[in-house]
């Protein structure tokens, strides 16, 4: 009886929001980009706020944009890929599955992903900022983050990881296609140092052995600055991903 009541009050609510809402088309777009309609419609309409329209709203920017929906959804998404990666990959060592959970969770795949799902078109931001594509970039990846946090606060961790699944791995992110796709990090920093006239060096930051087993923190550091770190269980490891988080800095990738 509650599962008849719960269907038919679905379908109310789905007439309300195709027909009377007032954002009907919305609506409809989000249906159709997720496959599902949502138990909280608001938690979906902040995913796709910029802060850029919230900044005057007194008092309200920690809540009126997407922000903490990004750091929530940032978590999860790592998460998911990390359990994905770990099922597929059941022979592969420590070293390999961190470099391509690197490569699936940075801000240029996110970005990818988002614009081949389409998410640029429900985006909410300053008009100033429409003429410059690598903000609206980041933005969108910064929204495919807060929608998967909306996702997740709405329907739950295991909903979450069945749309993921379903809906962007194998779709817009291949896991062999990127186990295919040498990235050397490291040679394209050299590289602009090089260009740049700069002092590139790889210094190990902290280097720690626990039950036998060593971690490696190593520091990009560029003129005397360190500009990024990472850790992994070997050198090469660590300096691959602080070569990326680097070049991610660098706008280099």
């Amino acid at each position: 009886m509650a599962n008849a009541s719960n269907t038919v009050l679905n379908s109310l609510k789905k007439i309300y929001y195709f027909n009377f809402s007032g954002q009907a088309e919305f609506h409809k777009n989000l249906n159709q980009l997720l496959g599902y309609f949502p138990n909280n419609i608001g938690l979906y309409q902040q995913a796709f706020l910029h802060n850029s329209i919230s900044k005057n709203v007194d008092g309200l920017k920690a809540k009126n944009n997407n922000e903490r929906l990004e750091y929530l959804g940032d978590a999860v998404w790592d998460l998911v890929i990390a359990e994905l990666l770990f099922k597929k990959y059941p022979f592969q060592g420590e070293g390999f599955l961190t470099e391509m959970r690197s490569k699936s969770v940075s801000r240029k795949k996110l970005s990818e992903i988002a614009f081949d799902m389409g998410l640029q078109e429900h985006l909410k931001f300053d008009n100033s900022i429409r003429k410059n594509h690598a903000a609206v970039r980041g933005i969108a990846g910064n929204a495919l983050e807060a929608l998967i946090g909306a996702i997740y606060l709405d329907k739950g961790y295991k909903f979450t990881k069945k749309f993921i699944q379903k809906k962007i791995v194998g779709i817009h992110l291949d896991f062999d296609e990127l186990k295919n796709k040498v990235e050397n990090f490291k040679s394209l920093l050299n590289q602009y140092a090089q260009k740049e006239k700069k002092e590139l060096e790889f210094k190990v930051l902290n280097n720690t052995e626990e039950k036998k087993i060593k971690t490696y923190i190593i520091g990009v550091i560029l003129d005397g600055e360190q500009i990024a770190r990472g850790r992994g269980k070997s050198k090469k490891v660590a300096e691959q991903l602080a070569s990326e988080k680097s070049c991610e800095i660098l706008k280099l990738v």
